[in-house]
């Protein structure tokens, strides 16, 4: 058995900081997935799936980096942001906390590249159970994020409009969300099925784990769409707030 804070404290916690390029790995091939037993801070016990960055590894590396000191907010940010392309998506959610606390923009931002790459990693993995793992990884961002996308009818809301569409915007123009080069597996193995060969010390080859190569564009489009649709609904919001100013 493993205690939480050693696990998230001495596991990975160099690659956080000081060489978050050397994480990046190939993004398909052949994964060993173990299960680690892990004692939470209520006491209580669980198992998470490691081996090769998977979901457990990645989330004590999270971990480890909200427990460094606010005052390092900027240094984190810029550098998780940095590195965007060889890093887990989930870490860009991190970044986007960070940024909430000197840059609004970015962090509205990175925030929706963060949930954009890590849905089309969950949309790449054969197991549609992964998908379950996109909305524990953005609550990781946290209520300072989210205070800068609420909407309701005062002016600072209207200003939330405007920062989230020009964010959706600025993503729609650059493709960021598909440029990313990390590979899908570590959130492939918060999948049921990487569970289970977890337990069963079963090695997973990459058509166990990872669409065809051939489909990707398909998990894109979903992606895009759905992007769209946020960027709809925004702008409906900015139509009506406009009209009601120029009846005023």
């Amino acid at each position: 058995m493993i205690k939480c804070s050693k696990f998230m404290g001495g596991l990975l916690a160099a690659a956080a900081f000081a060489g978050l390029a050397s994480a990046q790995m190939v993004v398909g091939g052949t994964r060993h997935p173990v299960l680690t037993e892990v004692t939470l801070s209520d006491g209580n016990s669980t198992s998470f799936v490691v081996g090769d960055g998977a979901w457990g590894e990645v989330l004590a590396e999270m971990g480890v980096m909200r427990g460094e000191d606010r005052s390092r907010d900027r240094e984190i940010a810029e550098q998780l942001y940095n590195a965007r392309n060889e890093i887990p998506a989930a870490y860009l959610f991190e970044a986007a906390r960070r940024y909430a606390s000197f840059d609004p923009d970015q962090a509205v931002y990175v925030f929706f590249l963060a949930r954009g790459r890590a849905l089309y990693d969950a949309l790449r993995c054969l197991d549609s159970t992964a998908t379950n793992g996109v909305p524990i990884v953005t609550d990781m961002a946290g209520g300072e994020v989210a205070s800068f996308m609420n909407i309701s009818d005062d002016g600072q809301s209207f200003a939330n409009v405007t920062r989230m569409q020009a964010a959706l915007d600025r993503l729609q123009e650059n493709g960021e969300i598909f440029t990313g080069e990390f590979t899908p597996w570590w959130i492939c193995s918060a999948s049921d099925s990487v569970y289970i060969a977890a337990t069963n010390s079963a090695p997973m080859p990459e058509n166990e784990w990872l669409k065809p190569r051939e489909v990707w564009p398909s998990a894109q489009r979903m992606v895009e769409q759905n992007m769209a649709r946020n960027r709809a609904l925004l702008a409906v919001t900015i139509g009506a707030r406009e009209l009601e100013a120029d009846s005023e």
